[in-house]
Parts: structure tokens; C-alpha cells; sequence
């Protein structure tokens, strides 16, 4: 399993990158992001917009980016109904440039089905509902979810237990760095 590397601005990716994916290449001539509707011709006004597939879902968020206001530049995949962000799991085997999934107060549920907070369906070794990471009262807690091929921790197959920062999470052939807030 690969190791991480942290650029100057706090960014996970993978250690055998020779500079961090996510930071811009040149500062000078990036376009000044907006969170805009340009037929509201508001400027820099910050608008809110419903997101979601059909466009009129108001638990979920799309920001719009300058130059590209018709694509996402963001869209927030999941209703956490009021939660606080407490953690991501960041995976670079569902897309090597590192795929991040945010975790929130309470009951989190991993797995394929798409009523899952996080859903990973590219992974057919995958349960349903593979994992659940509870975080309560500042501890985060994990179980497996009696899934076919298991849960691992730090390469160690467990049924459940505590996640610390910094831990690897293994379900199916997808792994997932724990990171919390």
C-alpha cells in the first residue's frame, strides 16, 4: 500500500507525485472563483443553488466555477441534515489523483448500495452496507457490517474497533486513508 505526502497547504496525495495535484500550477493567471448565476448579474454576490440530478434537491449544494458556470465545479453527494464535518476517508485506488469522502457526526455507512453515505459502486468486492464509522461524543468507532470480504484496519482484518488519524481502511479491493477535522 502506498504512502501520503502533505504539500505547504495542508493536501494529502500520494508519495510517488513529485508536487501536490490539487495545488494550483500558477497562482498569477487562475480565474477568480465565483459561487454566482450570471443571468442574476450580480457579480460576486454568493448565490445558493438546489443541486442534486434534477436540479431542484435543496439538501445538496453545486458551486459553479468562472469560465465553467454550466459544470460543477463541486457537488456535495450526500444530505447530512444539519451535521458537523468530522473526518474524510481519501482513497487513491478509486481515482489517483485521490477521491475524499466526508464523514459526519454520528452514524456514517459505507458501501454499494446508493442509499450508503459513501457509495463506492466501481468496487464489485463491496458490500451493500460494508461499514459503518460512528463518531460520538469525539470518538470514532467502526464495525463491519457482516460484509463478504471483510474490513481492514492498518492491513489487519477486525470486525470493529476504534479509528485513529492517519489509519488505512480496506474494504473490498478500495482503501481509504481515515483523516480527521
Amino acid at each position: 500500500m502506498s504512502d501520503f505526502k502533505v504539500c505547504t497547504n495542508g493536501h494529502y496525495f500520494q508519495d510517488n507525485l513529485d508536487e501536490c495535484p490539487y495545488c494550483p500550477k500558477n497562482q498569477n493567471t487562475m480565474d477568480k472563483t465565483k459561487i454566482d448565476n450570471p443571468a442574476n448579474n450580480l457579480g460576486d454576490k454568493t448565490q445558493i443553488f438546489a443541486g442534486g440530478a434534477s436540479g431542484n434537491d435543496l439538501n445538496k449544494t453545486q458551486i459553479f466555477q468562472g469560465a465553467n458556470a454550466d459544470e460543477p465545479m463541486f457537488n456535495a453527494s450526500s444530505d447530512r441534515s444539519g451535521r458537523k464535518l468530522v473526518g474524510w476517508l481519501v482513497s487513491f485506488t478509486i481515482d489517483a489523483n485521490g477521491a475524499d469522502f466526508r464523514l459526519y457526526e454520528g452514524r456514517n455507512i459505507v458501501g454499494s448500495d446508493s442509499a450508503c453515505d459513501i457509495v463506492v459502486s466501481n468496487d464489485h468486492t463491496i458490500s451493500t452496507k460494508h461499514l459503518t464509522i460512528l463518531y460520538r461524543m469525539g470518538i470514532f468507532k467502526f464495525k463491519d457490517e457482516f460484509s463478504t470480504n471483510g474490513t481492514f484496519i492498518n492491513d489487519e482484518f477486525m470486525e470493529e474497533g476504534v479509528l485513529t488519524d492517519g489509519d488505512t481502511v480496506k474494504v473490498g479491493n478500495t482503501v481509504f486513508r481515515f483523516r480527521t477535522v
